[in-house]
């Protein structure tokens, strides 16, 4: 019967799970009476990608002001939640004795609400938030620190059991897998690297090449605090996969991490190595960094014009949504992302874009405005010929005779792919120009004469929340979702509207100067042998084979490759149930209950998460946005709450017949 016995269970007890707490502590009996058992090897609140106890060089990607766990009164709610302040407030209210007890006291200090805090501070801040939902639940709450290991039903058909890796065995009602980006098995590629490593043979490889004397090394995808880059000597030249977010962490921890330093040099950065450090040649499908951060906020351009989504509003939609024949996803009328979805997403970015601009250049004209309205419309009516290059190519026709500076025009396939068609002679041509590239993206991003770039910001997240809310709607096909929304879309939100702060990619470059960040440009491909991994560039003809490959990324989630023991168990015994795709999520009903192997609605399971298909994975927002993840968690919680009083009926009842059928069979015995 277990060890424990809980009415609800959380596997995985970071940000997700801490804000429906809050949600539930929200509520108008706090879920007094209840017994919440939270399960994570990491601290509760934290969790993982946030504890406190990592490298104080790894950053947070938004500004202070910019975070907050907390709803306010923007959120559209059934009830009133529990407010509390942003990060930017916590730091310097009611978190200050906090952090100077655990010797952050200094860096805290020299933050303020545009500041880049490090994750480290990020994780006081929710273990405060923490705190707060358990003085404002009246549930009974008991923390394991270990991790699931195996979960399987009950026997008698009602909750789970679910065994931890220290031997604890919890016997529940209702279970929540609230996890974020799980480990994966490796994908057959990153497998074959590994094992060329594992295999190269010092002593076979041939007199005078690289690195030939240590072997290859190669490192596959993986969460950055987690890595040890302690076998890469100081010196060696590694080839990096990846010039995302996951690259800065790597670059950083082996060159701060290893006792170098940047100091200032007029508005630039010069770096004083150590000596310790390698040498990063770095490529990737882009060939340059993410799209450092605006210098800049709305509160700096008084009067713009507000963004408000234009195309991509439920009330449009409708007239886009048709059957697709095969493409089709879960519902029964799904929205096609390549003719509908994918260009009114761009029209949402132009149309901000060239609004802004008219107003900032003070440019009377509205037929270009109307031009786009045009064409939105005729993708909603879903009228042939309608295809992107052809749109984008007559709006800008129309906008090149208004607009006489060249930089003022929108071309979203050259902010997302600007050196696609860059040819060098060689690879130290094309070195500069990517390495121009990004001192250009640096200086625009502080130019406030560019603000329209913030206008496109403000359309592109809009944009991208409403694609992912139609995705967890089920208007969005599985294979829409996985070929494009995962993909090309994500990947583009990520590159400018999740890039680096300005100080990161003034690191990179100060580095560059340094010698020990290089660029091999855009279109990156390798290829292994016995030698090592050989990188090429479409940009030029030179090749360049290194005996340390790094990939620089987050492994795609995937529920087939997730290595995570306890979704593997109950997998293993039919409990789930996986979408036929390639990189297959998890399968769940409008709710969020878990659908088993074949099919049935499990509603004392829940999922929620990266590898769930339709989870909102977010866990904290932007204050003052009305944020839907804030709603998100008060539907998920209000959906537990009521299958775990669903689950003690059940119980009570399974219980009341049992007792009836001993009470029978007693006295059946007795009359014989």
């Amino acid at each position: 019967m277990g060890d424990h016995r809980a009415d609800l269970s959380f596997i995985g007890a970071g940000p997700k799970t801490l804000g429906i707490l809050l949600a539930i502590a929200a509520g108008q009996d706090a879920g007094a009476g209840l017994r919440i058992h939270l399960i994570d090897p990491y601290p509760a609140g934290p969790g993982r990608i946030w504890r406190t106890d990592q490298s104080p060089h790894l950053w947070m990607n938004s500004r202070t002001e910019d975070i907050t766990i907390f709803p306010d009164e923007t959120c559209r709610l059934e009830r009133p939640g529990i407010e509390g302040p942003t990060l930017d407030e916590w730091i310097h209210g009611p978190g200050r004795d906090r952090l100077a007890a655990a010797g952050l006291g200094a860096e805290a200090a020299r933050l303020d609400s545009q500041s880049f805090a490090s994750r480290r501070i990020q994780g006081h801040y929710l273990s405060a938030a923490f705190e707060t939902a358990l003085d404002r639940l009246a549930a009974e709450v008991e923390i394991h620190t270990a991790r699931a290991e195996a979960v399987r039903r009950s026997d008698d058909g009602i909750g789970f059991e679910v065994t931890t890796s220290t031997g604890t065995v919890i016997s529940t009602r209702v279970l929540v897998s609230a996890q974020g980006h799980l480990d994966m098995h490796p994908a057959a590629e990153d497998a074959d690297l590994a094992a060329r490593a594992a295999e190269s043979v010092p002593a076979a490889a041939s007199e005078g090449e690289q690195g030939t004397a240590t072997g290859l090394h190669y490192q596959a995808p993986g969460y950055t605090a987690d890595l040890d880059f302690s076998g890469i000597p100081a010196g060696a030249e590694v080839l990096t996969r990846g010039f995302g977010l996951a690259f800065l962490d790597f670059m950083v921890m082996v060159t701060e991490g290893r006792g170098g330093r940047f100091a200032p040099a007029g508005d630039d950065l010069v770096y004083r190595p150590s000596g310790e450090e390698p040498v990063l040649w770095v490529g990737s499908s882009r060939g340059i960094s993410y799209c450092p951060k605006l210098g800049y906020s709305r509160a700096d351009v008084p009067g713009a014009p507000t963004v408000e989504l234009r195309y991509l509003r439920h009330d449009r939609l409708g007239e886009g949504a048709r059957p697709v024949g095969d493409r089709a996803g879960s519902g029964d009328r799904v929205i096609d992302f390549r003719t509908v979805l994918g260009p009114l997403f761009e029209l949402e970015l132009t149309y901000a874009h060239y609004r802004h601009l008219l107003w900032k250049r003070d440019i009377d004209a509205p037929g270009l405005l109307a031009r786009i309205d045009e064409t939105a419309e005729q993708v909603l009516a879903a009228r042939p010929g309608v295809e992107v290059s052809t749109v984008r190519d007559a709006i800008t026709a129309c906008a090149r005779e208004v607009v006489t500076d060249p930089a003022d025009l929108f071309d979203l396939s050259r902010i997302d792919r600007p050196l696609d068609d860059l040819v060098c002679a060689d690879l130290a041509t094309a070195e500069a120009k990517v390495a121009e590239h990004i001192e250009d993206r640096l200086r625009r991003s502080a130019d406030m004469g560019h603000s329209a770039d913030l206008a496109v910001f403000e359309a592109l997240v809009k944009a991208y929340v409403q694609v992912r809310s139609l995705v967890r709607a089920g208007a969005v096909s599985v294979r829409d979702r996985t070929e494009f929304v995962e993909a090309g879309l994500h990947s583009l939100f990520s590159f400018i509207g999740s890039g680096p702060p300005p100080f990161r990619v003034k690191q990179i470059l100060a580095l560059h100067e340094a010698g020990l960040v290089r660029f091999l440009g855009p279109g990156l491909s390798i290829e292994t042998s016995a030698s090592g991994f050989t990188a090429r560039s479409t940009a030029h003809p030179q090749a360049r084979t290194f005996t340390h490959l790094v990939d620089a990324r987050l492994a795609r989630q995937s529920a087939e490759r997730a290595a995570d023991p306890a979704l593997e168990s109950l997998r293993a015994n039919g409990g789930l149930r996986l979408e036929d795709s390639a990189h297959a999520k998890l399968r769940t009903d409008g709710v969020g209950h878990a659908l088993d192997a074949e099919g049935a609605v499990q509603t004392d399971l829940f999922l929620l998460g990266p590898a769930v298909s339709g989870a909102t994975a977010e866990a904290f927002s932007r204050p003052r946005t009305g944020a839907a993840v804030f709603a998100d968690n008060e539907r998920i919680a209000s959906a537990i709450l009521a299958s775990v009083m669903s689950s003690a009926t059940a119980s009570t009842t399974t219980s009341a017949r049992h007792a009836a059928t001993a009470g029978a069979a007693q006295r059946q015995l007795l009359a014989g």
